[in-house]
């Protein structure tokens, strides 16, 4: 039996090469004489529309700034939780005390804010930089500490990598009715169904052919699930995100 293997958590670049090298093993021990040229063909289709989907989003020149207005913000989150970290040892007690204010605040929201998949990137600095607006003891320690220029900074990167991320989506929808995130889900099933019927004719018509595509195709699984074990835990289901634009 062919091994099983969390697909959803393959970003889409390694999806798509898992997918191609799958297919292509397939084709490679004769998917005609293995009886499943029909699923091996659909699979392989819907695997190159994703493909062209994926390419087209990737040279929207629109990635780039992207990109960029991700890294703009997570260096600007990343110093602002160092510059309080710092002020948590400072010699003067009123001030060490206004940096362990806004240290236990960021606390709720957890570590590696910046390692966060875009949305949730931004729905988190929204929330953080709403409790430092709202709330009158963290306000005055921002004050005390002096770090309206971070906190400005980190807004406006913030939303300028929102307005940004609707500007490609809306060029992305435009560009192509079909969503990434939607044709990826398809192959998937597409996927799926190959593997049943490998699995079902090998069971059907057990043979040293059957048996050596699916020690590869295992072989290639194994590969693939030693890259999602050893990958550190990421907050949020690339896609395989990871982030989306890194």
């Amino acid at each position: 039996m062919i091994d099983s293997i969390d697909l959803s958590k393959l970003r889409n670049a390694e999806f798509l090469q898992f997918g191609a090298t799958f297919s292509g093993l397939v084709v490679a021990n004769d998917a005609v004489a293995l009886n499943v040229e029909p699923q091996q063909l659909a699979f392989k289709l819907i695997l190159d529309e994703m493909s062209r989907l994926f390419k087209l989003e990737r040279v929207s020149p629109i990635t780039q700034e992207l990109v960029l207005l991700d890294e703009r913000r997570d260096r600007a989150i990343n110093g602002l939780t160092t510059v309080i970290e710092g002020y948590c040892s400072h010699f003067e007690a009123t001030t060490s005390k206004a940096a362990n204010l806004l240290k236990a605040n960021l606390s709720l929201y957890g570590v590696g804010v910046a390692r966060l998949n875009t949305q949730a990137e931004s729905a988190t600095i929204n929330a953080i930089v709403g409790d430092w607006e709202a709330k009158p003891e963290l306000a005055a320690a921002i004050v005390k500490l002096r770090l309206g220029n971070w906190v400005e900074e980190l807004v406006t990167a913030n939303q300028l990598f929102d307005q940004k991320y609707i500007e490609r989506t809306q060029e992305y929808g435009a560009a192509n009715p079909d969503t990434l995130k939607v044709k990826r889900e398809e192959t998937m099933t597409s996927y799926y169904e190959l593997r049943k019927f490998i699995d079902a004719n090998s069971v059907l018509h057990p043979s040293a052919e059957y048996e050596k595509l699916i020690n590869e195709l295992n072989a290639l699984i194994k590969q693939y699930n030693t890259l999602l074990n050893t990958r550190p835990a990421e907050q949020e289901p690339d896609s395989n995100k990871g982030k989306d634009v890194k």
